[in-house]
């Protein structure tokens, strides 16, 4: 048997086990005593049970051996202890103080411990009523509400509890053993408190070293009942008495219900059927061993904190299998488990992921506006934007809490009923089964996110966001031509001009084929077209070349510097975070000089984000939905303020640039048939992408602003990637559903608001610089002068 010391911080035994005395096991196998032997019959046992290969005593003394041959005498069983017993202790202390160098210490720490604790547990035994740790008394937690940026409409209520209460006779005993086995595997025979563990956590307290619990699993539930979080010998102190009295007052099935019921196994999951549920799809009483093996070794911890990242499967999978571990052999010392079956006990495969709601499936989310439509990814939003700094809370769903959001109610109506299916008057009624719209809106000169639609299923896949599934990152869509603003922008601050000139005709750069996505080349400017119009006619061959001119880092830096955090590689799937300090782009990885022209999936809110930058000139603001934050006053119905809105915006994009790509993209929205009205001045870009291997396109974008108001919109698919067709039959487009979608919004949420001018072209770069090589064609002014020319050749896309 290891010492204490052997096992990780926290994991020893909770109490001085049967192993430490007895190296054989022992007549305390089972671990269902339910009593104390008296410590000098029990040292007699223990002496008796000595053999002659026993080595001598640490003083020297000999001892008499048995008579070789005679029968070991039996142990005597140990006597059930009457009713009311005394504290144990003294004989942890005596043995701990029999060490000549910490005697002294020891003593006086004992005195300490006697002194100044002697209070707390007096008053705890004779005020502290058990009744009060009935689950059924238990205080409730208070409701967080989260608003609009009005303050009255409400969007979301957090605080019901995700809890179901089961009869602990369902569970399998070693279903049950499995979930304590590696917080308190001594649970049956100890009578709710455990001395050792006490001083011992105590003593590191006191002595400055690592804070441990080592508390019973009794101890562990009158924490919970009690919600005292405070690390000290005199909460510990007080912890063990009503432990004590908690186990005088109930049997130990009543105590396991309690505690298997109320205890938190992270993902939002209070309880051991709400956890099965959670995490394995199942209910409690069908878990297996190895299954039950999980819960029980996340409970520890279950979500991580700045200094470990707790035994989450999916957040840390070698903690989390290493604690698993753990637990099982506790299971077999406990003689819980045999050896043949702790051999064969295998990690299970099914362990689900994370959810969106963190296994909270009882937010009562409520819509806005008259379309009654759920906002639930907008809170997952604010729940991790309210885990940062500033605000710091981590009591979110209990603390009360009345949350102020940027969601403007006529905008996050307008979304909704423009882009879900089934709502009034969506232009998504009547589109086949397998085509899914996402829409977020944002305010340039904030980063407020006006409105947010990525599904109706808070629980399910974001299509507007990223999602963490299957161990990685998901979310993002291709682009398509719509990514050109960004590469236009980098080409603008690379020295290039609206008026440099590319040859736009289809070529083949070694083994790729750089088309301009079944469009020709338009015969006005032949094979001499300009940055300005292969935006505005949406050419991919000039914005592959000028990638590959100037580099794709370039592209991406300009990217992130508008707004995009996250890209995804085609290649492998992987997400790669622009913002991260360990970020490089090479000359041609992670990305490819198809960056260019938007091969790599964004998310729909970086989208959104790039685009209000341009239309904020280059002031970049963070997007983010949290507005207000109050907490309650304690006894009142009143709230005081936590923290609010603190915006730092910061200049990415020269003003000049910004201000040339809107005008570009101010030709862009009534070419496709998308001005608002009233004419208002907007910039807009359409972008498409086809599915692998077929011509048909999967992904459709239009994205554009106002002054006020910036907004992206994706249309693609629910799940497997396939073809998208408007009602018409023919492939989805840029400027048709997307932008019709796009066109419904904004008129929507911009209605009432003023009219404001983008500012004029700035004319930034030179227009000389150009694709290398190329030279103007020449003028001739009398057509029978002129050479004869072959005909202008056209590219395709």
């Amino acid at each position: 048997m290891s010492s204490y010391g052997d096992y990780p911080s926290g994991e020893g035994p909770a109490t001085v086990s049967d192993e430490a005395h007895h190296p054989q096991g022992g007549p305390g196998q089972g671990r269902h005593r339910q009593g104390r032997v008296d410590d000098d019959e029990y040292v007699r046992g223990m002496r008796d049970r000595y053999t002659a290969s026993t080595p001598p005593p640490p003083s020297g003394r000999a001892r008499v051996p048995l008579r070789e041959g005679a029968p070991a005498e039996p142990r005597p069983e140990r006597p059930v202890a009457p009713a009311r017993r005394p504290l144990p202790g003294l004989d942890f202390l005596r043995r701990l103080g029999k060490s000549r160098k910490r005697k002294a210490l020891t003593i006086a720490f004992a005195a300490f411990i006697m002194l100044f604790g002697s209070t707390t547990i007096v008053v705890t035994y004779f005020v502290d009523n058990v009744a009060m740790l009935d689950p059924k008394n238990l205080p409730n937690a208070q409701v967080t509400k989260i608003f609009a940026d009005d303050g009255k409409t409400q969007l979301a209520q957090l605080g019901t509890e995700n809890r179901e209460a089961i009869p602990m006779g369902i569970l399998p005993d070693q279903v049950k053993h499995a979930l304590i086995a590696g917080e308190d595997k001594d649970f049956y025979n100890h009578h709710g408190v455990s001395i050792s563990g006490i001083v011992r956590a105590a003593w590191n307290n006191v002595t400055g070293g690592d804070t441990q619990g080592a508390s019973t699993i009794t101890q562990q539930y009158v924490k919970i009942a009690t919600q005292d979080v405070e690390m000290s010998i005199f909460r510990k102190a007080r912890e063990a008495v009503l432990a004590r009295k908690l186990e005088d007052e109930y049997d130990k099935e009543t105590i396991l219900g309690f505690y298997l019921n109320n205890v938190y196994f992270g993902r939002g999951a209070i309880g051991v059927q709400v956890a099965a549920r959670t995490y394995f799809n199942k209910n409690a009483k069908d878990l297996t061993v190895a299954e039950a093996a999980v819960l029980g070794a996340v409970v520890r911890q279950p979500e991580e904190t700045a200094t470990f990242a707790g035994y989450d499967p999916q957040l840390n999978p070698s903690a989390a299998q290493d604690r698993w571990a753990y637990v099982l052999n506790n299971m077999k010392d406990a003689d819980w488990l045999s050896d043949t079956d702790r051999a064969a006990q295998q990690y299970p495969k099914t362990v689900l992921p994370i959810r969106k709601d963190a296994g909270n499936a009882q937010w009562g989310l409520k819509g806005v506006g008259q379309t009654g439509l759920v906002t639930g990814n907008v809170v997952n939003y604010i729940s991790e934007e309210l885990k940062a700094a500033p605000y710091n809370i981590t009591d979110l769903k209990t603390g009360g809490y009345r949350i102020t959001t940027t969601i403007d109610s006529k905008a996050q109506a307008a979304a909704e009923s423009a882009a879900r299916r089934g709502a009034p008057g969506s232009l998504m009624t009547g589109q086949k089964a397998n085509v899914m719209a996402a829409i977020v809106a944002i305010e340039p000169k904030t980063g407020r996110v006006l409105a947010y639609y990525g599904g109706d299923d808070a629980t399910g896949h974001d299509y507007a966001g990223k999602n963490f599934e299957n161990g990685q990152l998901t979310g993002g869509h291709p682009a398509g031509s719509s990514f050109k603003m960004y590469t236009l922008a980098a080409a603008l601050k690379d020295g290039y001009s609206l008026d440099s000139h590319f040859d736009p005709a289809a070529f083949k750069d070694g083994d790729f084929e750089i088309e301009n996505a079944g469009r020709d080349v338009d015969e006005s400017c032949g094979n001499y077209c300009t940055l300005e119009w292969a935006t505005v006619h949406s050419y991919n061959v000039p914005f592959y070349k000028v990638t590959k001119l100037m580099g794709v880092d370039k592209v991406v830096a300009m990217a992130k510097s508008a707004g995009i955090t996250t890209m995804w590689n085609t290649g492998d799937g992987k997400a790669y975070d622009l913002t991260s300090k360990t970020f490089k782009q090479t000359d041609n990885a992670p990305f490819y000089y198809h960056a260019g022209f938007g091969q790599y999936p964004i998310t729909v809110i970086d989208h959104a984000s790039g685009v209000a930058t341009f239309a904020n000139r280059g002031l970049y603001n963070k997007p983010h939905f949290v507005l207000k934050v109050e907490r309650p006053i304690a006894g009142t119905d009143k709230f005081t303020p936590v923290n609010g809105e603190k915006l730092s915006p910061k200049q990415t994009i020269d003003q000049g640039i910004a201000d040339d790509v809107n005008y570009v993209l101010q030709k862009i929205p009534g070419a496709g048939g998308h001005t608002l009205s009233g004419s208002r001045p907007v910039t807009g870009k359409t972008g498409t992408w086809q599915c692998q291997q077929t011509k048909h396109n999967c992904h459709a974008w239009f994205v554009g602003s106002t002054k006020q108001i910036a907004a992206a919109v994706w249309v693609g698919n629910v799940g497997k990637e396939q073809a998208v067709y408007e009602k018409t039959g023919k492939d989805v487009s840029g400027a048709g559903l997307p932008g019709n979608i796009w066109e419904k919004f904004m008129n929507a949420a911009s209605k009432g608001m003023s009219e404001q001018r983008f500012a004029d072209k700035a004319g930034v770069g030179d227009p000389t610089k150009q694709e290398p090589g190329l030279r103007e064609p020449r003028k001739c002014k009398w057509i029978f002068f002129c050479p004869s020319t072959e005909p202008t050749r056209r590219g395709r896309g």
